[in-house]
């Protein structure tokens, strides 16, 4: 792998990813903001698109939608902690902390304080395992029994994890790890989302969050396919999603207009914040029900040949 210095710049951008649906920071609904960014060059493996990374948005941000929508939990979506150690190779150990990553975050979400517990401690041992052990602490797990109770800081506590093991990755160039542990994620995340969904005629929220994807794995995809050539898991990655992109690319986009305006709420001393939204609901991708139906199933098959090993 090619290997320059580069400046530290990795940013989650939540642009026409999260259009219309918001993103949690504590309270429903909160619209996407996108900080004012000072970036340098950026090269080695992490390619600068626009000179802004468009990667995957954390499993907390994915799953907000769930919880703007008022559904309940399942616990039986989720894959049991007990199954972790059967992971033995590199791709399945990263793909799987992607995994329980999100379903750390969905029971976060939920204010499920001892699976939520459980799961950080699995994040926390797949993270050792891959040798990114550095970006879940004694101190994150010490700050999650601390406030338990408070599922705010439950949710904050499973994105500082995942925003902590991106930048763990790109300060040691370890671009690989973010493709093959993204992938995980996203694939739980449609997996709890598309099983969350009882009635197509009653989900539009719902639906209209799982079109949106159609812009994370587009993205998701450009970024990974700049890392293949490093390293055959992220070839095999990216073959494992092209079922799943192709029924992405093959859904109505929508006219792709958005509105972009400054929030009202920024400080004197505070970077300059854009809110981004959709300009209604026919400037957004849209799924019909064939296309749920077979994406329902093209994502369910992924996630079982992910946490089947």
């Amino acid at each position: 792998m090619r290997r320059k210095q580069y400046t530290y710049a990795l940013v989650t951008v939540l642009v026409t990813v999260l259009l219309a649906t918001g993103c949690k920071s504590g309270n429903r609904g909160t619209p996407a903001l996108i900080d004012d960014l000072e970036l340098g060059t950026t090269e080695g493996g992490l390619e600068s698109f626009n000179q802004i990374y468009h990667l995957y948005p954390s499993p907390a941000e994915m799953l907000s939608i769930i919880d703007m929508t008022e559904m309940s939990f399942d616990g039986n979506l989720l894959n049991p902690v007990g199954q972790a150690d059967k992971y033995l190779d590199t791709k399945s150990r990263t793909s799987m902390l992607g995994v329980y990553m999100t379903d750390l975050a969905y029971a976060a979400l939920f204010g499920r304080h001892e699976a939520t517990l459980d799961y950080l401690e699995v994040v926390r041992s797949l993270s050792e395992e891959i040798r990114i052990e550095k970006a879940i602490d004694d101190e994150m797990i010490e700050k999650a029994r601390t406030n338990v109770e408070y599922l705010d800081s439950l949710y904050n506590i499973s994105n500082e994890a995942f925003m902590n093991i991106l930048a763990f990755c790109e300060r040691n160039e370890r671009s690989n790890t973010v493709v093959m542990l993204s992938a995980g994620a996203f694939t739980e995340s449609l997996f709890l989302a598309v099983n969350l969904v009882e009635d197509y005629e009653h989900a539009d929220h719902l639906l209209q969050h799982l079109a949106d994807q159609k812009y994370t794995i587009d993205n998701f995809m450009m970024f990974a396919e700049n890392v293949k050539e490093d390293d055959p898991n992220v070839a095999a990655t990216i073959e494992d999603l092209k079922k799943i992109k192709k029924i992405y690319d093959g859904i109505n986009p929508g006219s792709g207009e958005v509105s972009i305006n400054a929030a009202r709420d920024t400080g004197e001393n505070q970077p300059k914040k854009l809110v981004i939204g959709g300009s209604g609901s026919e400037s957004q991708p849209s799924l019909s029900q064939e296309e749920f139906e077979n994406l329902k199933v093209a994502v369910t098959e992924l996630r079982t040949k992910i946490i089947e090993g």
